[in-house]
């Protein structure tokens, strides 16, 4: 989803999305303002050209003081399948003193469970950095396609969206508070290795030591090192990965669910059952008739 937000006089408002697991960007195209994140301590000041990354609930004023109004986040559904864009005035004045343009990724939460909740609450890229002529440009072409429908425009609208995502957790890995977890172990070229291998392998069979093997490690200094950087062990995050993709099959596909235990090496459809429970917060078959992207805890 595309927009832009052409703002007057005094303004406040904030945007509280707890429902749902979405990448918000923003460039400021005119003039500046304060931006106040959850989970962030101070407000920061966002000057024309300076681009800001979201993953939180946050309020966007034109001065910090001013009282904000919430803006209802939109759903899924208003999309209507496709990526959409968004124009919004705030009528205060006649003549717009504040513009931003902005795209939201909206994620799958099963898909980017493993790496959702690690991201920073708000990263600000300011004008004069080098990533920002980068995001300025991608989003400049995903909003002209999302605005011009013409042959092969989801495809572009994935493909740059995508860009955008990619574009997003490279800043994310440079991030002072993004060293530790999935996306700093990343950038390790040992336990990055071990991650893609995990990723590759979709069975149960693939065990520890397989994996140190193939990345060269002792099973133990393999073992800890994962931990230090991942936070979960390998055995933790190796069946979060595996009742994820279990969840997904289970959503979007008519298999049955032994069969998806079966696929994911499992011996039986009980040891499965019990397994996705402890992950996923209910069994399969319940898991496959809620309506939510995760199991009532």
């Amino acid at each position: 989803m595309t927009g832009q937000l052409r703002l007057g006089g005094p303004w406040a408002f904030r945007y509280d999305d707890r429902s749902r697991r979405s990448v918000a960007l923003a460039v400021a195209l005119k003039g500046s303002s304060w931006l106040s994140v959850d989970g962030v301590d101070a407000p920061i000041h966002i000057q024309e050209g300076d681009w800001y990354v979201l993953t939180s609930s946050h309020c966007l004023h034109s001065e910090p003081e001013i009282k904000s109004v919430p803006i209802a986040p939109l759903s899924p559904k208003d999309i209507a399948g496709s990526l959409k864009s968004i124009e919004a005035t705030f009528p205060f004045s006649n003549e717009p003193m504040n513009m931003t343009d902005g795209a939201q990724l909206l994620l799958d939460e099963v898909k980017a469970g493993p790496f959702f909740d690690l991201l920073p609450p708000v990263i600000h890229v300011r004008a004069d950095s080098t990533e920002a002529p980068v995001l300025r440009s991608v989003l400049s072409v995903l909003t002209y396609e999302a605005k011009k429908p013409r042959i092969g425009n989801q495809l572009m609208i994935d493909s740059l969206a995508r860009i955008l995502l990619v574009e997003v957790l490279r800043l994310c890995v440079a991030h002072e508070d993004s060293q530790k977890g999935w996306l700093g172990a990343l950038v390790d070229a040992k336990i990055g290795a071990a991650l893609a291998v995990m990723h590759r392998d979709d069975t149960k069979r693939l065990t520890v030591d397989h994996i140190a093997t193939a990345v060269g490690m002792s099973r133990s200094s393999f073992a800890l090192r994962f931990k230090v950087l991942v936070g979960q062990s390998p055995l933790d995050y190796r069946l979060q990965l595996n009742m994820q993709r279990a969840a997904q099959r289970l959503r979007n596909t008519s298999k049955t669910v032994s069969s998806v235990a079966y696929e994911l090496g499992y011996d039986s459809e009980k040891s499965f059952g019990k397994a996705f429970k402890r992950v996923m917060g209910c069994p399969p078959t319940s898991y496959r008739k809620t309506d939510t992207e995760l199991c009532p805890r």
